[in-house]
């Protein structure tokens, strides 16, 4: 929103900084020397719900209007934690449109450890959220939330082997449900990964020593209830297994799901994993299936075989996200029938629902629906990489933006100041839609289920046509030609970047990326920029070279064709040293996002770059001997938005000549710092020009 009434002091601060440049009304957020939620100022307008990072979904009616609203944990981020409400303002219907969540927590505070693994129980009508502290060290009940909000928080009492779960396994998932059909709810517990020697808390030093013997594979357990309701006495954990003697938990992502979802009685389990043997579907993905296993037993005595999958017309149901997915089985739309409610790494929520029919001994559910809520901040889901650019020709900077499941979404530009949003189009090649996830991996190495996508926008070849540039996640760099029209852009098929090399190809030591012959195969989520280095007339790609280092792949012509030339270090310290932008080796090579702006106002190209905590710049202090003179200034902001790094670009939405800054972030939203001149060239300043750092750039 806009700003109409302001302080005297503050005006006079920043007209006087403007080097009489007129200066547009500024946006509130211009008034705040820090990075501000970018908001789609777009009344009227739904998109997908998103509750941060890795969100657990708890669906509880938490205003007591008899519809069911959202209880979101967020388990993953830096910047935002805690538990969220989102409030179902459309009632009882499938698909309801929820008001944009609202934080029912405290600053930092989290349930369990960060966040995660948690589980609403109802007994008896009353909803209670059970979790391990922040350590591992006690078991929780937060009694009656929708009325005490989380703040009535008692302990819940274990035998020895009921905690040894909890001290010795780093993540428990807790429900109270009556497992053995007695009328008297007990406790079921879905325990994963030993500890080892991370063990913390009271007493840490004599569980260490007991841990050896203590069973270290996931399991299923439940605790039976020797009291009531009201007093639950559990005792010693019991591991729920299948009729073939292996643990129900076997080869499974487990949380707690067991419910009626046959409609039969008696409880069943689905969990997450691959295919069992000797079913095979046409999916390019072959993880995150959701496997059902039907109780063939009774209601006080369960009987569990072998899982099948859950299809939809012969298919696998599989979440959009393959990376995590946190399922919690509930009746949604009172319909009698148990559904599936799927958050996952994105921060959205979706309705899998149960029709309430049978084939072949298996429950038929639809596919997942992304919830929708009514749009405040601009998001694409999680671990955005924004390039601001007029992808439309409409005269209106546009953002374009990978995410982490593989997807290139177009934010357009509706005018005014401050702007007003369109919901996120996902990009798409011949109809469909842009997915850039690896279909082979290096052995060893993660699996190619992920997205993560970091792109340029620019002219690539010589049409006039802005084109996209991509790095699949992997370190695949792949060119998707623009074969529409300014006004009305089309991609063609991505085809990956060749390069002139001088001897052997350079690939990176470690990568999860696969390429053949003179493909380019840079580190693994790092962005790729389009510049014309040399000032040739032909753009180049700027991009961590294999090692590391900053480097620029000059364009050439050969044969009649545009390709790369063998990469430069043409980046360097003022001593002349090659930047090395990231030191680090294995999985935390790479992962770096750049950009390069004119961010002092003296005329020459500035090196911005996402780091630890935030976003570092270095200023350009001209060519020398062919190579780019850089000098490390600090940060641009050191607010700690990252788990993964940042995505920081520049803008000028406002149209003063002075970049400003846009940030993708872990949690998909899209952060804004609006500058009030060139001379401010940092958040943690605001009196003078920021100086050089006395110490050189690394990543940390």
């Amino acid at each position: 929103m806009r700003s109409l009434v302001r302080s005297t002091v503050i005006l006079s601060v920043i007209l006087s900084s403007c080097v009489q440049q007129k200066q547009p009304e500024q946006n509130s957020m211009a008034l705040h020397n820090t990075l501000q939620k970018l908001e789609y100022n777009n009344p009227g307008l739904t998109v997908d719900l998103d509750g941060g990072f890795k969100v657990f979904p708890l669906p509880i009616d938490f205003d007591g209007d008899g519809d069911y609203d959202l209880v979101l944990s967020e388990s993953g981020a830096y910047a935002e934690a805690g538990v969220f409400y989102f409030e179902n303002i459309s009632g009882n219907v499938d698909m309801p449109v929820f008001r944009r969540g609202e934080k029912i927590s405290y600053e930092r505070r989290r349930l369990s450890k960060d966040g995660a693994y948690v589980e609403a129980s109802v007994v008896e009508g009353r909803v209670h959220v059970i979790t391990s502290d922040r350590v591992g060290e006690h078991l929780l009940i937060y009694k009656d939330v929708p009325e005490n909000v989380f703040w009535d928080d008692n302990e819940i009492e274990l035998t020895e082997k009921g905690f040894a779960l909890l001290h010795y396994m780093k993540t428990t998932q807790w429900k109270m449900l009556d497992f053995d059909g007695d009328g008297v709810y007990d406790l079921v517990c879905a325990a994963k990964t030993a500890k080892g020697s991370n063990i913390v808390g009271t007493g840490a030093t004599e569980r260490a020593k007991e841990f050896a013997s203590f069973p270290k594979h996931n399991r299923l357990v439940y605790m039976k209830n020797n009291g009531t309701n009201e007093d639950p006495r559990f005792g010693d954990p019991v591991e729920i297994k299948r009729t073939d003697g292996k643990s129900l938990a076997s080869g499974l992502n487990i949380n707690t799901l067991f419910a009626d979802f046959d409609g039969d009685g008696d409880l069943d389990f689905i969990g997450i994993g691959r295919a069992q043997r000797g079913e095979k579907f046409d999916v390019t993905w072959d993880r995150n299936f959701m496997i059902y296993f039907e109780n063939t037993g009774t209601k006080t005595k369960y009987r569990f075989g072998k899982g099948k999958v859950l299809t939809f017309e012969g298919k696998p149901i599989q979440n959009e996200s393959r990376g995590t997915i946190h399922l919690t089985a509930f009746d949604w739309n009172k319909d009698g029938n148990v559904d599936l409610l799927a958050g996952d790494e994105d921060g959205k929520v979706a309705f899998i629902k149960n029709t309430g029919k049978m084939a072949d001994g298996v429950p038929q559910f639809l596919p997942p629906k992304f919830f929708q809520q009514e749009a405040k901040y601009v998001d694409f889901g999680a671990l955005t990489t924004p390039r601001v650019f007029d992808w439309d020709g409409d005269g209106l900077d546009d953002i374009i933006s990978g995410n982490g499941v593989g997807h290139i979404g177009f934010f357009k530009n509706l005018g005014g100041y401050p702007p007003k949003w369109d919901e996120p189009r996902l990009l798409d090649v011949d109809g469909k839609t842009i997915r850039l996830i690896a279909d082979k991996a290096q052995p060893n190495t993660e699996p190619p289920y992920w997205g993560y996508t970091t792109i340029d926008v620019g002219y690539w070849d010589e049409d006039d046509l802005p084109d996209i540039i991509a790095n699949e996640h992997n370190g695949n760099i792949v060119w998707f030609k623009n074969v529409g029209t300014r006004t009305s852009p089309k991609l063609a098929t991505p085809k990956p970047l060749y390069v002139n090399w001088k001897g052997k190809p350079q690939k990176p030591a470690w990568s999860p990326g696969v390429s053949e012959g003179n493909e380019l195969l840079a580190p693994w989520r790092t962005s790729p920029f389009i510049m014309d280095f040399n000032n040739d007339g032909m753009n180049d790609l700027v991009i961590l070279d294999y090692e590391g280092y900053l480097a620029v792949y000059p364009r050439i012509k050969k044969d009649g064709k545009l390709m790369l030339d063998h990469p430069q270090r043409a980046f360097v310290y003022p001593s002349g040293e090659p930047i090395l932008l990231n030191q680090r080796t294995g999985k935390s090579c790479g992962r770096l996002k750049i950009t390069f702006a004119d961010w002092d106002g003296d005329g020459k190209k500035d090196l911005i770059v996402s780091s630890k905590p935030a976003v570092d710049w270095m200023k350009n202090l001209g060519m020398k001997d062919g190579k780019m003179v850089l000098q490390y200034m600090g940060r641009v902001s050191s607010r700690t938005l990252m788990g993964h790094t940042d995505g920081p670009v520049t803008c000028d939405f406002n149209k003063d000549g002075v970049p400003d800054m846009l940030v993708g972030t872990e949690i998909g939203v899209f952060f804004y710092w609006e500058r009030p001149s060139f001379e401010i060239t940092t958040t943690m300043t605001t009196t003078g020009k920021q100086k050089p750092a006395s110490y050189k750039y690394f990543k940390r």
